[in-house]
């Protein structure tokens, strides 16, 4: 079964969503004669690059890449890369064109806002910088000019092949579901922190997983095997608590499926198998194999216990549990139980190595 996206999915079923975010950077290129060099000191150009120096403060234009920031992520949200754009299913495109236009809104507002702060801004710069006050001086921009480096754009495309060449935008599909497979391992990486060395899953970290889930839920029809990696993280989800930590056997549940959504390349193959019916669990990995074996061994008893009752005297002599070490002493020779002559007796013992997670 093939695993490509047919060009007719891009042309009837998918929107290029356009955006274009400028931001003025506030900055202008260094010159030699802003150090103070004299000409006969002065490097040549094929050995040094001046870079540049800023005239404004940095944090005063923050909050326009956080809008872009914000922009970029609410396309890749129900979208995903493809042409410089995001492209996104046209069920879509009016959610994302509302949340969209909120932010340009705002964009423009704080746009409006640095510009009429804009002379007190360059004055407090050059204020914490006196010794470059000349340099500074020299380098600074008109606000009129400044207020053409700002624009927030999105437009919605209908994408058509050129007749003449309709295989080169069948390449460009071909590559849709590695690209949706690598924006996935991107979100799924974030959890590291919350699983390593844990033994609790917090609701900020599932919050990530259904990030996940829901990219690849509107994201499905466009390759074949997103939908067998989606069904098993949708029932995870489902059975996990909405509020509280998510421990015992569902937390290694979760543990198993970040290892196979932050591997790219496993991720694509396992959705692949099992859709050819070739697989029923992901391909093995040592470090899956290891951490997950690790996290079981902390649950599991070290010896088989009655579940008979004990008599009343016996029970109250008997101490409280304290306790017990992942990895119980080997028992000695008189207490360790006989083996089939057939069988060898173990020469080592295979010890979890901590370094394997990472």
């Amino acid at each position: 079964m093939s695993t490509t996206t047919p060009i007719i999915t891009l042309t009837e079923a998918m929107t290029l969503i356009s955006l274009s975010v400028p931001i003025w950077g506030g900055r202008k290129t260094l010159r030699p004669e802003d150090l103070g060099l004299a000409a006969a000191d002065r490097p040549t150009a094929d050995l040094v690059h001046w870079g540049s120096k800023r005239i404004c403060n940095p944090e005063a234009l923050r909050i326009f890449h956080t809008l872009k920031g914000q922009a970029e992520r609410a396309c890749l949200k129900v979208g995903t890369r493809f042409l410089g754009g995001f492209l996104v299913p046209n069920d879509q495109v009016a959610g994302l064109s509302a949340e969209l236009e909120g932010l340009k809104t705002r964009f423009e507002h704080e746009v409006d806002a640095f510009l009429a702060g804009y002379d007190a801004e360059i004055a407090d710069w050059i204020t914490r910088h006196p010794q470059w006050e000349r340099q500074l001086r020299e380098a600074v921009e008109p606000a009129g000019r400044v207020a053409t480096r700002f624009a927030f754009r999105y437009r919605p495309l209908v994408i058509r092949p050129a007749e003449a060449h309709p295989g080169t935008l069948a390449e460009d599909a071909a590559e849709l579901g590695g690209t949706i497979f690598h924006e996935v391992t991107q979100i799924a990486r974030d959890l590291e922190k919350s699983l390593i060395g844990q033994t609790q899953l917090s609701q900020r970290a599932l919050g990530t997983f259904r990030r996940v889930r829901d990219k690849l839920a509107v994201l499905s029809f466009v390759d074949p095997r997103i939908p067998p990696v989606l069904e098993p993280l949708e029932g995870f989800l489902q059975r996990a608590p909405r509020s509280g930590p998510v421990s015992g056997a569902l937390f290694r549940e979760g543990f198993g499926l970040w290892l196979l959504l932050r591997d790219e390349a496993r991720l694509a193959r396992h959705g692949a198998g099992l859709l050819a019916g070739t697989v029923a669990e992901p391909p093995e990995d040592a470090d899956a194999t290891e951490a997950l074996d690790a996290l079981e061994a902390a649950d599991e008893p070290d010896v088989e216990r009655s579940t008979d009752p004990l008599p009343d005297d016996v029970a109250a002599a008997v101490p409280a549990p304290v306790t017990r070490p992942v990895f119980p002493e080997p028992l000695s020779a008189f207490d360790r139980p006989a083996l089939p002559p057939t069988v060898e007796p173990p020469t080592d013992l295979e010890v979890f190595v901590e370094d394997s997670f990472f």
